[in-house]
């Protein structure tokens, strides 16, 4: 016992010292002084400063971390558009892996299977990011057709690729149409159109995206009717985003048989410990039921990968 109250002591500490070091008043800049003294010499009164947001100490606290390390989360946190940097995103997860670890040091002498949960809050964050980044760039996938189709009727009527590429962008919504006005400020500030092009293909990593870039720039090397190909590449898409709603619709009884399968022993597992705590109680306080649970969890996931590797059909 005396060993969980240190180290809760030093968690809290850490948590401590974090937040102090967050809301610690920064040194006024030059600009700053001079904005108060002309407010001073004027008579005017200053605007109180608002209260400062999660976000902000956030940032504050993001400071102290290596910036090596945000390097990739960088990229994956933008691609899944979430509004957070990677030093951010790595305080964030810092803070939830020691509420965890304290609420498992409290939890633990009750059953130690608590123990995975400072584990759990290592994992999920980056799963959050994997689910949102795939969920992008499914809505981006749908997008691209319509896209394709309005820069080749752009082309055919006159237009050159820089202004489909604007009309498209003010027509289109997001994340399709932020996507293309960054690929448009890249193109205004001096980069090449092929490097802006192949920036597009790296941030949203998308095979169909990258097949439409490739084509733009095979396109600009030998020439060609550049709205043809469009056409011929949008025909394709459709094609293929039709077959796989196809394939979703068919393959969607195998995917709720696996959640259900899946969400089955767990729920029963409830609803016994509900009913009848004592007989469910051994599981969770010997050694031997914690590890027939972990073993038993173990499989849960093996069998939910399975399936859901049978009924995602790749092509």
């Amino acid at each position: 016992m005396t060993k969980v109250i240190v180290v809760a002591s030093i968690m809290g500490f850490i948590l401590i010292y974090s937040v102090i070091m967050a809301l610690k008043p920064k040194n006024e800049s030059v600009e700053d002084k001079v904005k108060r003294l002309v407010a001073e010499k004027e008579d005017t009164p200053v605007k109180a400063k608002k209260a400062a947001s999660w976000k902000e100490y956030l940032t504050s606290l993001s400071k102290y971390t290596p910036r090596k390390w945000g390097k990739q989360l960088d990229k994956d946190l933008y691609s899944g558009d979430i509004g957070l940097t990677g030093r951010e995103f790595i305080v964030m997860q810092i803070f939830l892996f020691i509420l965890a670890f304290l609420i498992a040091l409290i939890l633990l002498p009750l059953s130690a299977v608590f123990i995975i949960l400072p584990l759990l809050s290592l994992i999920f964050p980056r799963l959050y990011i994997s689910s949102a980044k795939n969920k992008k760039i499914k809505k981006f996938n749908n997008q691209l057709p319509d896209i394709l189709l309005t820069l080749a009727n752009s082309l055919k009527a006159g237009f050159s690729l820089f202004q489909a590429m604007e009309m498209a962008a003010q027509e289109m919504p997001d994340p399709l149409s932020s996507e293309i006005k960054m690929t448009l400020k890249e193109m205004a500030y001096g980069e090449s159109t092929e490097n802006a092009l192949l920036n597009l293909s790296q941030r949203v990593e998308s095979k169909d995206l990258e097949l439409m870039v490739t084509a733009i720039l095979i396109q600009r090397q030998i020439g060609g009717n550049l709205a043809e190909i469009l056409i011929n590449i949008h025909d394709t898409i459709q094609e293929r985003l039709q077959i796989q709603g196809e394939i979703k619709t068919l393959t969607a009884q195998g995917r709720l048989s696996g959640y259900i399968i899946g969400a089955l022993p767990i729920l029963i597992g409830l609803v016994i410990t509900m009913m009848q705590p004592s007989f469910m109680m051994p599981l969770f306080q010997d050694p031997l039921g914690i590890v027939l649970l972990c073993c038993g969890a173990v499989l849960e996931i093996i069998g939910f990968i399975a399936i859901r590797k049978i009924v995602n059909i790749k092509f």
